[in-house]
């Protein structure tokens, strides 16, 4: 444990909305406000939250002149005042939201507390003085200038990331485009054009170049920094990642609040190894398939210890789309597994979310059981053959 208790780092920056207002009435809050949170109410007790991603997001599936709060809202646990920031760290790895309400029950909501004012208070201590390196993300998919939108948006999808470095041949810095700037500059304007908001607007086409829309001057840290040191950069710029760059300007790294997060979390039990991450249309899941498909990661996981290594997160994210068979919804599932011993990606689309998640997991283990044969480890190479269906 950290040792810090959460009210010693919760704020009163956030603001209420009940959950039939128009989400019009949201982004005006966001905009004159720009609150930490808003909180979601239904009457008096709290419901969930809603933030700025979400409302973004939000603008490729519902008429942002028509949605309502209620349509766009996520549900979110409340932290309890006295609960260490440890426990704040792991549910906001788990929920993937960068504030959580703070309170006594859903009906007594004290405050907040936000991702970056709780590493800004563990950075305090010996954490802080802990270097970059230590903590970033190596395994960095970069792209070139030369590739395009579409191949980002499609890059970010498959491998579960927000963010792509753009850089020149030799590997040297260019660049960076980021999931939320694509929605905003490419996606949104053709939602909009589906209710004749933009008539007559050229929409830009997901064939231009990264280099035409690149964000250039692009925020970066040294491996060799201190931790404090990126916590300070990540809240002057209200950025939630940073590149990590040698003294070449080559990329090695990604720093992101995600990554810092991580070994805070870790502190909260001894058991913890791995994190799950759900994401999407999770939410909607039934608590069945909610429960059912947590277990089976994690018993998934528990199968492949040797290979994964001792801990990481898993990255899930769910979508349901409007087709039906057998008045079963058809899904996507998405994951990634991040771990010390290696990244694995795989997608799985088919009818019903749990069967989605079977198909995404047998893809990783076809993975695991590669690099196991590859490595010459004779206990897997039968399993792996099996799997072939040799």
């Amino acid at each position: 444990m950290v040792g810090i208790l959460v009210q010693e780092v919760m704020t009163d920056r956030f603001q209420k909305i009940d959950i039939d207002a128009p989400l019009s009435e949201a982004i005006g809050i966001l905009e004159k406000e720009d609150p930490d949170l808003i909180l979601v109410f239904d009457g008096n007790l709290y419901k969930g939250v809603l933030t700025q991603d979400l409302i973004v997001r939000s603008h490729l599936k519902w008429d942002p002149t028509r949605a309502k709060v209620r349509d766009v809202y996520k549900p979110a646990p409340v932290l309890k005042p006295d609960e260490d920031l440890s426990r704040a760290a792991k549910l906001m790895l788990e929920v993937d939201l960068r504030s959580l309400p703070v309170g006594e029950s859903k009906a007594e909501i004290m405050g907040v507390i936000s991702d970056i004012a709780l590493l800004e208070r563990v950075a305090q201590g010996a954490f802080g003085k802990e270097k970059v390196s230590e903590y970033m993300t190596r395994d960095v998919i970069t792209l070139s200038p030369d590739d395009t939108v579409a191949k980002a948006l499609a890059t970010m999808r498959d491998n579960a990331i927000s963010r792509i470095p753009v850089v020149s041949e030799g590997g040297k810095l260019e660049g960076l485009v980021t999931l939320h700037d694509l929605i905003i500059r490419f996606l949104k304007p053709r939602f909009k054009a589906q209710y004749g908001e933009v008539a007559g607007e050229k929409v830009p086409p997901f064939s231009m170049p990264l280099r035409d829309v690149m964000i250039r001057g692009v925020i970066t840290v040294s491996p060799e920094a201190k931790v404090r040191e990126a916590v300070s950069i990540l809240k002057e710029n209200n950025i939630d990642g940073l590149v990590v760059v040698n003294e070449n300007n080559r990329v090695i790294g990604i720093l992101t609040v995600k990554d810092l997060l991580l070994p805070i979390s870790k502190m909260t039990e001894k058991e913890a190894r791995f994190y799950l991450q759900l994401a999407g249309d999770a939410s909607a899941l039934s608590d069945f398939s909610r429960e059912r498909i947590i277990s089976d990661v994690r018993r998934f996981i528990d199968g492949y210890e040797d290979i994964l290594g001792q801990e990481g997160m898993i990255y899930l994210y769910i979508r349901r789309f409007k087709e039906k068979f057998r008045g079963v919804h058809l899904y996507q599932a998405r994951m990634r597994i991040v771990t010390d011993r290696g990244v694995f990606v795989a997608t799985g689309e088919t009818w019903g979310a749990i069967q989605a998640v079977h198909d995404a997991l047998r893809a990783i283990e076809r993975q695991l059981l590669q690099k196991a044969e590859l490595e010459k480890d004779v206990r897997y190479a039968k399993r792996f053959l099996e799997k072939l269906e040799f």
